[in-house]
């Protein structure tokens, strides 16, 4: 009986089998290796197409790569995709790589038992596969009936991989066949390999049956062999160690068993006697030991081929997978293609931008060489010129002393001579140097001088091209409006003609009309049997005449006379005027009516008409209801009445009936009830009637006065005797009170203000005897305004008081200790030592602490700097004043609910805006500080003042309505001691100064006066031809025009008042939600109410309110009313509110259309705006014309700005200069933005300025990391000056752009930075915000000079 024996039976999974490493290396050759290596990128791109991780690939990269040298041959590739299957298959990496893999592959060898076997065909594969670790494969029991047979040895190992014994893993532990052959990969390779193999690398014969008798080894080779091996083993083991051969171990175990050695010597054998050994080991000389495994290794195999088969589902889903990886295999390859060709065009342009910088410099240097040379040979020449004089001198000397002195007398002079010419020739060569550099100098001097007179050149065909340009322009603007002029010469000749023609008409009529009265009075005289020779008058209707009765006429006729003429005219053709009406219009038609002034242009409709145009004076012979009867230049007709003015006259007014009141022409009436055509007023001491139309409103002109910069200079008088009033209308006055004149009448009574600190100001009447004036109108403006350090009462009459904090306007500095000055129209003389300088001392040395800078200065330069530093100075001061009556007055008076909303928003109006403006200038101008270095000269200010300036139109709303404020805030305080006292109490917080609320509402309209003053004593210390003298000479205009804007929005008032009704009664929702309507637009200055009015839809018939803004229409729909009657818009007692229907219409994209029947009696119009058309209908056909026009004017006027604002920036940075060079700027992104949305976004863009040049970026929305990729250039004019400037702004469609900070770079630190090294990338933190960053590419490209010859 043969005992059973084992052998381990499994496979090894790490194993490379050669049909495996056959695949790789296809795979290998595909990419092209170079010297038999792949390089890391080639590797790394094939490896990403199986959709591993990268840091997966990473690891298998750090296994294969056993040289680390960055690059992979064949062995290396082949255990990388290995790993890669594996990895793909679940089975997790080692460690460290597997020796079995290092090894190089060999075709497979078959197995056999040690002993034949038969067909076993009771031998079944197990139905339970172990996992994981080697088991020896059991047999089944065998079948009833069948023959017996060998048990497979348990240390039989199955040769899987021709390297080595393979382990049959999986990831699981024991489980069913099926489950362990789909998980199990190492199978599926095993099968793959024996099915696809040729056959001299297959296993054995594909048949089961292998005997003894097979074996290709000779029976003597057999025994001999057996001989030698049972001599070598001498352990008796059965088996050899030491040098094996590898076909011959066949189960792979490193040891050679006795059929293994026979075998081995078999094939020495074979290779002496010449025959070449097989790549693997063929069936026949498989021992008969080792068939038995071999054929159940083949029926395994078998078995698992067709339990694996792949369906075709899984075979499209593999073609499927194979194409996307070979599409972005392609995908991968192209980008990487494209990468290399950047890299190689950006490598190329380096390359030459460094050959030619090399040339560049090789040239320089050889023309300095050549210089050098050049003046080395002028100056041998010299050296040698000299020598040769030299000599020549001493050969003279010797000739005049030979034979004639002593030996020694000879040697003497010659020693002496030749002294005297070494010290000639150290002259010479010294000469020489000093002479070379005064050439050198000369020749600096020289070029320096070239370079500026072509520059100046280049400027002078600069301005030569603009000059031509002007006059090509000029010269077509000619031709056009003498082309106009002409049509217009000829439109003249025509209306003349038909005037003429008119004329002649009249004529013809009038002189018929006098032919046939003639005829009548022939007639009538002939009846009457007498004649009568009489003038007859020409008559026009309407025409008063003065008739005398007390001439004898004839019945039916009247003498009267008329503007100087007299003569008869007919009874019947006039009518008596009764004098006694007691109706005052008819008291009033016998005196002589003011003339008229037109307020626009009119045109005649009829004859009857009388037509003119605005500002003519008119003469008014007849009032009607609605209708004047009125000369002009000659010719009569009726007008409008809306469309004139009443001017004041010379005429005085007397009263025909008691109860009247007398005036003159200039004197001011004080009018305290209004009605009809007669209104009640006072003058002093009298009161009466008086006609309304002898009269104009004067309150406007005082309110200007108010609010004037110069309202400080109005006349004071003090009270000296005291009067108690009669009338409500006159001023009750105390010894010692000062009044503001206000106006003087030449009755003696005049009108002025009481000036009452604390108390509530009073207007009226005084009589002037009861006053002194103080003559302050004729004092000169005040030499400088100081600052009290401390509080100061007053110790005499000629003394003034004064508290801390309060500004003094200085005018006589006659006494260094006593200083004479002005406050609130008080003047007197105060102590020098409780007061200070604006700038705390002399303004020219407070900027600078370094007195060395200081004295290399000119006087006028350091005075400039003070200014400047006084401006931002005074800015940040006057800031924290706006922000301080936020924190200490406006939120305490919120909170106590002592006003409502309303009266806040009377109160304190826009003051946020004004923070906002302001705060915007004072952060500019910090930015520029900061660039130029703390306590060091500013160059450049008037392009931010002039900058900033224009966008601070705010100051016209809050100035135009701080007189309601201050009316307002006194009445509050008047009417609620528990207000006042409240005010009182808030006051006294350490940071007012003692300074009440209404003076801090005072100090927007003293710092808006106060721009121009200080722009103007920094303009006058600015040198003639400075780079900044035109920038401040436009900020100057712009500060005295943002005065004048201020003193005329007074009369925008009624503008502003609308807007504000708008703000309460319109409710407004999505885009519009915040909208302030009374504020600025983001182009077009302050918002502007052009029309409103109720339209109709077409269709629905649905009533809508709209509103017609200088940039978008609003239409909105009523939706409360709280009064029954319908209330009329811009009425203060409505209490209507109006919601919006839609969306504003922007005007700058709409267009709006008459109907294709313009003459149908349907007043209806569309505006189309992009997606949309609304089609609506006006209350009539003239009210739709209306609309029509406006909308038409303003949509045209908000193309023709944002035309305009583009052309001004593209003519500034397409103008040719003459610069040094050009600066390309790329702004890329910016991170980390400050957002101004609800929902933490922005729509940011940049701006980009350097002096007049000016770029803008699209804006990007929502976000606070916009990416613009931005370019521009900018030409350089001056490397030392120049300032690139990048500002960062949210862009809003309803009011001026949002902050979102800003940062500068100066051009000479640009060209620092780069100095041989290309363009620069740099991020560039944004100032005077939290967050935010810009990154920037700025590349300075500086034009070459050519060289001096």
């Amino acid at each position: 009986i043969m005992a059973p024996f084992s052998m381990p039976w499994g496979f090894n999974i790490w194993a490379i089998t050669p049909e495996e490493r056959g695949k790789h290396d296809k795979q290998f050759d595909s990419l092209t290796p170079t010297l038999g290596y792949v390089s890391g990128d080639q590797a790394r791109k094939f490896f990403l197409q199986s959709g591993l991780p990268s840091s997966v690939l990473a690891e298998i990269w750090a296994l294969a790569d056993m040289g680390r040298d960055g690059k992979m041959d064949r062995l290396e590739f082949s255990i990388a995709m290995k790993l890669i299957k594996l990895q793909l298959q679940g089975q997790p990496l080692p460690s460290s790589l597997p020796s079995i893999m290092k090894q190089t592959p060999v075709p497979v060898m078959p197995s056999a038992a040690h002993f034949g076997m038969g067909s076993m065909p009771n031998l079944s594969v197990m139905p339970v596969m172990p996992m994981l670790t080697p088991m020896p494969l059991a047999v089944p029991p065998m079948m009833p009936g069948a023959l017996p047979m060998p048990l497979i040895p348990d240390s039989l190992s199955m040769p899987a991989l021709p390297n080595g014994t393979a382990t049959l893993l999986a990831p699981t532990p024991a489980v069913p066949l099926s489950t362990g052959l789909s998980k199990s990969h190492s199978l599926l390779d095993l099968a793959s390999s024996s099915s696809n193999s040729s056959s001299t690398t297959s296993l054995a014969s594909n048949s089961p049956k292998t005997g003894a008798s097979d074996w290709a080894v000779p029976q003597s080779s057999r025994l001999k062999y057996r001989q030698q091996f049972n001599s070598l083993d001498k352990l008796m083991s059965g088996y050899l160690s030491g040098a094996l051969v590898t076909l011959a171990d066949i189960d792979r175990d490193g040891q050679l068993r006795a059929e293994e050695f026979i075998l081995a010597m078999h094939l020495v054998d074979m290779a002496k006697t010449g025959h070449p050994l097989p790549l693997s080991l063929p069936a026949d000389l498989v021992p008969p030991s080792f068939s038995a495994v071999s054929s159940i290794f083949h029926a395994l195999s078998h078995f698992l081929s067709l339990f694996l088969s792949v369906s075709f589902e899984d075979k499209l889903k593999e073609n499927f997978q194979k194409g996307s990886m070979e599409l972005e295999k392609r995908r991968v390859a192209l980008q990487e293609e494209q990468r290399r060709e950047e890299e190689r065009r950006q490598q190329r342009e380096r390359e030459e931008q460094e050959r030619r910088e090399r040339e560049a410099r090789e040239l320089a240097l050889r023309r300095q060489r050549e210089e050098e040379r050049r003046m080395e040979m002028q100056r041998e020449m010299e050296r040698q010129k000299e020598e040769e004089r030299l000599k020549e001198l001493e050969r003279q000397e010797l000739n005049l002393l030979t034979g004639r002195c002593p030996r020694i007398f000879l040697y003497i002079l010659y020693n002496n001579s030749l002294s005297r010419c070494v010290a000639c020739s150290g002259a010479g060569v010294s000469d020489v140097k000093q002479s070379v550099c005064s050439k050198d100098l000369s020749c600096r001097k020289l070029k320096e001088q070239l370079d500026a007179l072509e520059r100046e050149t280049t400027a002078k065909l600069c301005e030569m091209e603009r000059y031509t340009r002007d006059m090509k322009e000029l010269r077509e603007r000619q031709s056009q409006q003498q082309t106009v002029l002409e049509q217009l010469s000829r439109v003249k000749a025509e209306k003349v003609k038909e005037l003429q023609r008119r004329r002649q008409e009249q004529e013809e009529k009038r002189r018929r009309e006098e032919e046939e009265a003639r005829h009548l009075l022939k007639d009538e005289a002939v009846k009457g049997n007498k004649i009568i020779n009489r003038r007859s008058l020409t008559l026009i209707f309407a025409l008063a005449l003065q008739v005398d009765e007390s001439t004898v006429r004839e019945p039916g006729w009247l003498y009267g006379h008329y503007e100087g003429k007299s003569g008869w005219f007919p009874e019947s053709y006039a009518e008596k005027n009764n004098k006694d009406q007691a109706d005052p219009t008819a008291a009033h038609s016998h005196t002589t009516v003011p003339p008229a002034v037109a307020l626009c242009d009119w045109t005649a409709n009829t004859e009857s008409h009388l037509g003119f145009s605005k500002d003519d004076i008119i003469t008014v012979l007849e009032q009607q209801e609605n209708w004047w009867y009125g000369e002009l230049r000659e010719n009569r007709g009726w007008f409008p009445k809306t469309h004139v003015s009443m001017m004041t006259t010379n005429n005085t007014h007397t009263d025909p009936e008691s109860g009247d009141l007398t005036f003159r022409a200039e004197d001011v009436v004080l009018v305290t009830e209004k009605e009809g055509e007669w209104w009640r007023g006072s003058i002093g001491d009298k009161s009466g009637l008086f006609p309304s139309n002898y009269v104009k409103p004067k309150d406007s002109d005082v309110c200007l006065n108010r609010c004037s910069p110069s309202s400080f200079l109005s006349e004071i008088a003090q009270v000296i005797a005291a009067c108690i009033t009669t009338t409500p209308e006159q001023l009750s006055l105390t010894t010692g009170q000062l009044i503001l004149i206000l106006h003087k009448n030449s009755c003696g009574w005049w009108l002025g203000e009481l000036q009452a600190r604390g108390k509530k100001r009073q207007k009226g009447w005084f009589n002037s005897s009861n006053i002194k004036l103080l003559h302050l109108q004729n004092r000169t403006l005040p030499l400088c305004q100081v600052i009290a350090m401390y509080d100061y009462k007053a110790a005499s009459e000629d003394e003034m008081s004064f508290l801390k904090g309060q500004l003094i306007n200085v005018f006589n500095k006659d006494d260094s200790d006593w200083w004479k000055g002005e406050l609130n129209g008080v003047t007197g003389l105060f102590p020098t030592n409780y007061i200070k300088m604006t700038t705390e001392s002399d303004p020219s040395q407070q900027w600078c602490a370094d007195l060395l800078s200081l004295d290399s200065m000119s006087s006028e330069e350091r005075k400039r700097q003070g200014y400047i530093h006084e401006l931002i100075h005074t800015e940040h001061t006057y800031l924290q004043d706006l922000e301080l009556v936020l924190e200490v007055f406006y939120k305490p008076m919120t909170e106590s609910g002592r006003l409502t909303e309303a009266e806040m928003g009377v109160i304190f109006v826009n003051w946020r805006e004004l923070i906002m403006c302001n705060t915007k200038l004072l952060k500019a101008l910090r930015v520029r500080k900061k660039t130029a270095g703390e306590r060091m000269p500013v160059q450049m200010i008037g392009d931010i003042l002039s900058s900033e300036l224009a966008h601070m139109q705010a100051y016209i709303r809050f100035c135009s309505c701080q007189l309601n404020a201050a009316a307002l805030l006194q009445q509050k305080t008047d009417a609620s001691p528990d207000f006042k006292l409240f005010l009182k109490k808030i006051a006294t917080n350490y940071r007012c100064k003692g300074m009440p609320l209404s003076s801090f509402l005072l100090k927007p309209m003293q710092r808006i006066t106060r721009y121009p003053l200080l722009i103007r004593n920094i303009l006058e210390n600015t040198p003639a031809g400075h780079a900044d003298q035109a920038n401040l000479q436009e900020a100057l205009d712009r500060a005295e025009e943002l005065c004048s804007q201020v003193n005329e929005g007074v009369r925008e008032k009624e503008n502003s008042d609308r807007l504000e009704w708008i703000q309460n009664h319109v409710q407004c929702e999505g885009v519009i939600e915040h909208l302030v309507f009374n504020s600025l637009t983001n182009c077009l200055g302050p918002r502007k109410l052009l029309h409103s009015g109720r339209v109709w839809k077409t269709k629905s018939s649905r009533e809508l309110w709209a509103f017609l803004f200088s940039d978008f229409l609003l239409l909105t729909y009523t939706a409360k009313q709280f009064s029954s009657s319908t209330d009329k818009l811009f009425s203060p007692k409505s209490n209507t509110m109006y919601k919006m229907y839609k969306t504003p219409v922007f005007l700058n994209e709409v267009l709006v259309k008459m109907p294709s029947d313009p003459s149908s009696d349907d007043p209806i119009f569309h505006i189309s705006h992009i997606d949309r058309v609304y089609t609506l209908k006006a209350d009539s056909i003239s009210e739709r014309t209306t609309w029509v026009q406006r909308i038409k004017a303003a949509s045209e006027h908000f193309i023709e700005t944002e035309k305009l604002k583009r052309e001004k920036a593209y003519q500034a940075r397409s103008q040719k200069t003459s610069g040094i060079g050009r600066l390309l700027v790329t702004v890329q992104e910016a991170v980390e933005l400050k957002p101004c949305k609800p929902n933490g976004k922005s729509n940011p863009y940049c701006e980009l300025s350097m002096g007049a040049q000016c770029y803008t970026s699209r804006p990007q929305n929502d976000t606070v990391n916009p990416k613009w990729n931005f370019n521009c250039q900018f030409f350089i004019k001056d490397l030392y000056q120049d300032v690139l400037c990048i500002t960062i702004f949210e862009r809003d469609q309803f009011s001026p752009d949002d902050f979102l900070g800003r940062t500068e770079v100066p051009v000479a630190t640009i060209k620092k930075d780069q100095e041989g090294k290309g363009p620069l990338t740099r991020r560039l933190l944004l100032h005077e915000v939290p967050t935010g960053e810009v990154r920037v590419r700025l590349d300075l490209q500086l034009y070459e000079q050519g060289p001096l010859l």
